[in-house]
């Protein structure tokens, strides 16, 4: 058991290193979302190559802004999952246990802002023009995130009240 929470240790440990790698990415990409979107809205003629290019619609229409802002959210999204990831990694490496209320917190947090998204996402699809079927793999596949976290918060939780019981018998 002990070696079991030293490996998951390390693990934690050079994987928090890698997700700060990855929140660098995916700000990169956000910036860069932003970005050519504004700039399409502002020099349609410099910047619309740029976008039509980056979300596959024509710069300057619904469908290509909202194209834009979908991606920028998934991006977004993408970016709390890391970030979230990289804080319940840290708190595993650092802490006497994984089972704490602050892992929870992140857990229920997380899973907040999936369910959140769903509909938001959906709705950005919808506006973009994209296929139905993959519309609503997207909503669900997000609802299907959401409430997985949802319950892998509360089974942390539960480790958190037995953690407790453990550390005070002792």
């Amino acid at each position: 058991m002990k070696g079991d929470l030293s490996t998951l240790k390390k693990i934690c440990l050079y994987a928090s290193k890698a997700m700060l790698a990855g929140m660098a990415v995916l700000l990169i990409l956000i910036v860069f979302t932003v970005a050519a979107a504004a700039g399409a809205a502002a020099f349609p003629e410099s910047f619309a190559g740029v976008l039509e290019s980056w979300t596959g619609h024509e710069a300057g229409t619904a469908a290509g802004f909202a194209a834009a802002a979908w991606i920028a959210g998934m991006m977004l999204l993408g970016f709390f999952t890391v970030y979230s990831v990289y804080r319940l990694m840290r708190s595993v490496y650092t802490e006497h246990s994984p089972f704490n209320p602050g892992n929870v917190g992140l857990m229920i947090s997380l899973s907040k802002a999936y369910l959140i998204s769903a509909p938001a996402l959906g709705v950005l699809e919808f506006a973009s023009g994209a296929d139905p079927r993959w519309i609503v793999f997207v909503f669900f596949g997000l609802l299907l995130v959401g409430v997985t976290v949802y319950c892998l918060g509360l089974a942390f939780r539960y480790g958190c009240l037995l953690q407790k019981e453990s550390d005070e018998t002792l």
